[in-house]
């Protein structure tokens, strides 16, 4: 029988077992302290780290900000055609990629628009679903359905990046929080902020408009563009439209783990971080790309 002194906080925290839970969930970067991001996947709040240095020895920085354990550790681990560079598989020959898609860290290709219809023009998303092309200047795919955006890449021959490729390639060589930099800049990617009004009687003074949360004071007309309309909106791999204009399925995913952020979030600020994910809500204007394996040069058909 246990001592009476025991006895009355296990009755407590019987009683009472929310205050007894040591990690509270989390299902968006927002439920979790300034210095952390939430762990989607487990719902723990988690450190952050910005390069491979920030985690212990065996592991690396993940495309989610997380440390994860390394890709590899041996030469052998990676498989021919490819060598261990610091805990990564990277080819040792350059990635080649059909023309509309382009390399990410010579591992994989991804699209460089998002994914479109092949009829779709300046000012329309076509009729045609057979497939989706990578293509600028032509209204994105809207699609609600994973399952859907999977099919349409599989008929390009490609398949729906996962949420690791996808966060790789959004954040760039530099692994920035969002495509273009770390400082969110409503003129550079199609956001709610983009267009502001700012010569109305509430934004009417305020300089440099537009600025970041404006649409809160001033309203705008914010509205979806055709692919690549903001040529800054990229990064070091080429890769344009990934903060902003359409939400992003990724592999495997659903309509709560879709990514970039969209033309008309209340807040593009947060939202189109290259690593936010909704985890327990479900955004509207929904899109996405596609990637594929590409080809190493000098290899053999």
């Amino acid at each position: 029988m246990a001592p009476a002194r025991m006895v009355l906080p296990i009755l407590i925290c019987a009683l009472s077992f929310v205050s007894c839970l040591v990690d509270p969930a989390c299902f968006s970067d927002a439920d979790c302290p300034s210095d952390q991001l939430c762990a989607v996947a487990d719902g723990r709040c988690v450190h952050r780290c910005g390069a491979d240095a920030d985690c212990g020895s065996g592991r690396i920085c993940g495309p989610d900000m997380v440390c994860a354990a390394a890709e590899c550790t041996l030469p052998g681990d990676c498989g021919d055609g490819f060598e261990c560079d610091g805990g990564r598989c990277r080819a040792l020959a350059e990635l080649i990629c059909p023309d509309d898609m382009v390399p990410v860290n010579r591992s994989f290709c991804i699209d460089r628009y998002e994914a479109s219809k092949p009829d779709a023009t300046v000012s329309s998303s076509g009729a045609d679903s057979t497939m989706a092309t990578s293509r600028p200047g032509v209204m994105p795919w809207q699609i609600t359905n994973n399952e859907a955006a999977e099919e349409a890449c599989r008929a390009a021959g490609k398949t729906l990046c996962t949420s690791d490729r996808w966060h790789l390639a959004c954040a760039g060589p530099d692994n920035t929080e969002y495509g273009y930099g770390d400082d969110y800049d409503p003129l550079i990617c199609n956001g709610i902020d983009t267009y502001c009004f700012c010569d109305g009687t509430s934004c009417g003074e305020s300089t440099p408009c537009p600025y970041p949360h404006c649409y809160s004071e001033c309203g705008a007309s914010f509205r979806l563009m055709p692919t690549g309309s903001f040529p800054s909106c990229t990064n070091g791999w080429g890769v344009f439209d990934m903060n902003g204009n359409l939400w992003e399925h990724v592999a495997g995913g659903s309509e709560m783990t879709i990514r970039g952020g969209a033309f008309n979030c209340m807040d593009s600020e947060r939202l189109h971080r290259c690593s936010y994910v909704p985890g327990n809500w479900a955004p509207s204007a929904r899109g996405f790309r596609c990637c594929a394996e590409g080809t190493l040069e000098g290899a053999t058909p």
